[in-house]
């Protein structure tokens, strides 16, 4: 049964449905659909409908199957974290169904893989070999903390290069955590990315407040992959591979902007603020204004630049 199938089912558009509340994340979506598929195949499932139903009459047993389907994927070659994930997603699908699970095994999750935080000499070796418009996009991602699904979604009523530093708007719609918040971009991102909106400009593009700040060369949104290929392609250049994935990926900006400000003194809670990584009791006790979180971010900044 292929993916799009899947989503035709009742039940699985109702875990999509919570997803989309819950996260803005294609990535997460997409993983979760993956689990799900691996689940229907491996269990032989024709219909998800019909097999919620079995579970709702008591016919099947919803903790035995999804124990038996951890301890299949338990004895698959499969990276941990993957294990984790789709088993997430069987949990999730039956959540969303109105099916709790009462018994299940605890997951305990261990990284086989050592990510590597690029260093700024990495970067500039990278950035020696890419377009001008990957110039852009990953000097914004190093020097703001975006998430590429962020970024994506950016338009240009959404950044002011007009500031010092430039400021950058995440609507609460297209965050992971559909919380809203704002960030900066150094002045050499800035400067790049007005030179690649330029180029835009000069290529026939027709640039409003509503057109998206990334786009494709005939001027449509880029798509979520396409995004992830042209920054992972890049990386692949300069990183080591270690067993199926590289050192360096696109994700390693985050790290990067997280540990550099860091460095500079940034406190950590500012910087989570920054990045919009959710921490307890945060958003209740810890209300920053615009005007502090520039300060601390022009304090760091000078460690965000990778060309000067």
């Amino acid at each position: 049964m292929q993916l799009k199938d899947i989503t035709q089912f009742k039940s699985a558009q109702k875990m999509l449905g919570e997803l989309k509340l819950l996260t803005r994340s294609e990535n997460t979506e997409k993983t979760y659909l993956k689990g799900l598929g691996y689940f229907v195949k491996t269990m032989n499932i024709n219909n998800l409908d019909e097999f919620i139903e079995n579970i709702k009459t008591k016919t099947l047993n919803p903790d035995e199957i999804y124990k038996n389907f951890v301890i299949s994927l338990a004895n698959k070659n499969l990276a941990p974290k993957t294990v984790g994930a789709w088993s997430a997603a069987l949990r999730k699908f039956l959540l969303s169904n109105g099916i709790e699970l009462k018994n299940t095994p605890q997951i305990k999750i261990y990284n086989v893989h050592e990510d590597t935080l690029p260093s700024k000499e990495d970067l500039k070796k990278i950035l020696s070999r890419c377009s001008l418009r990957t110039k852009a996009i990953i000097l914004l991602l190093a020097s703001s903390g975006l998430r590429v699904g962020e970024l994506r979604n950016l338009k240009l009523s959404d950044v002011d290069l007009n500031s010092e530093p430039g400021i950058i708007k995440v609507k609460g719609l297209t965050a992971k955590e559909r919380k809203s918040r704002i960030t900066f971009l150094s002045n050499e991102a800035k400067q790049f990315l007005r030179s690649y909106l330029e180029h835009r400009k000069n290529n026939g593009h027709q640039l409003t407040e509503e057109s998206f700040l990334f786009a494709t060369h005939d001027g449509n949104q880029m798509s979520y992959q396409n995004l992830q290929f042209i920054l992972n392609n890049i990386f692949k250049k300069i990183s080591k591979k270690e067993g199926k994935r590289y050192k360096l990926h696109a994700h390693s900006l985050r790290k990067f902007f997280k540990t550099q400000l860091i460095s500079a003194g940034v406190p950590g809670p500012i910087v989570d603020r920054l990045a919009g990584h959710t921490r307890y009791l945060a958003r209740e006790y810890e209300l920053y204004t615009e005007d502090q979180l520039k300060e601390w971010f022009i304090k760091g900044m000078k460690n965000l630049e990778l060309l000067s």
